[in-house]
């Protein structure tokens, strides 16, 4: 049995899938989190709103770590049934260390792209955002009381605070609050099939989150370019074999 598998482009590959899915998995379940404990202290208004970052990075860390794990242990039961002597140790063998520190790029990659923002900058009214859409369909202009919500709808997850504001009804019959002109810091972060959306209102004590349907610049993208290289590379590694093969006879 091989105890030095080579670093061929299908093994770069298959880690690479397993290490893009454990990264998904484990961010879709600490962004929640994060919000959720944001949204859980109540202590104080904040207008920072939870951002990616923090998420991404633990994500990042925690599936390397559990590919890095499972790495060694496919390793260990390769050869734990060699003679001591023809055993070495994991992060010796070419193949498992260079296969870690392109995981380590792919993780770093995922986590950048994830964070990168496109931000504008909207006057609107509360009502006309978009992610207060699906709170102002629940009733005739009924919004959030002051404070912390947070509640699934049909097109994503909902989170935020409202600040207070002058509520009642104008001449028309209309909610002041929920058709107040605004202005809001529209900052979007990418992610496969759904974005985070931010819609901070400056100076003010109110924000609003929803991960809505979205499909760009995400980090499956650069999964995707990450492949391409490790492709490029093995086809390049084919063609230097065969050159010298050649240059041999």
């Amino acid at each position: 049995m091989e105890t030095k598998p080579s670093l061929r482009f299908w093994r770069v590959a298959l880690w690479g899938v397993v290490n893009f899915l454990l990264f998904s998995v484990l961010f879709w379940y600490f962004v929640h989190l994060h919000v959720r404990f944001q949204i859980g202290k109540r202590a104080a208004f904040s207008s920072t709103p939870p951002a990616p970052l923090l998420p991404s990075l633990v994500s990042g860390a925690v599936a390397l770590l559990l590919t890095a794990l499972a790495l060694a242990a496919l390793w260990w039961l390769q050869t734990w049934r060699k003679p001591v002597a023809l055993r070495t140790e994991f992060a010796r063998h070419k193949g498992n260390a260079e296969l870690c520190i392109w995981l380590l790029l792919l993780i770093l990659m995922m986590a950048t792209s994830l964070c990168l923002p496109e931000r504008s900058h909207i006057a609107t009214s509360r009502c006309s955002l978009f992610t207060v859409d699906e709170v102002c369909e629940h009733g005739p202009f009924k919004l959030p009381s002051e404070g912390f919500y947070y509640f699934s709808g049909n097109s994503g997850l909902y989170a935020g605070i409202y600040a207070s504001g002058n509520k009642g009804l104008n001449k028309a019959g209309f909610d002041k609050f929920g058709f107040e002109n605004i202005e809001a810091d529209r900052t979007r972060f990418g992610w496969p099939l759904q974005a985070i959306t931010l819609d901070a209102v400056p100076q003010k004590l109110e924000w609003h989150i929803i991960f809505e349907p979205y499909a760009f610049g995400n980090p499956f993208v650069s999964f995707l370019g990450w492949l391409v290289l490790q492709a490029i590379i093995s086809i390049s590694k084919g063609l230097l074999r065969l050159e010298d093969a050649g240059l041999g006879r």
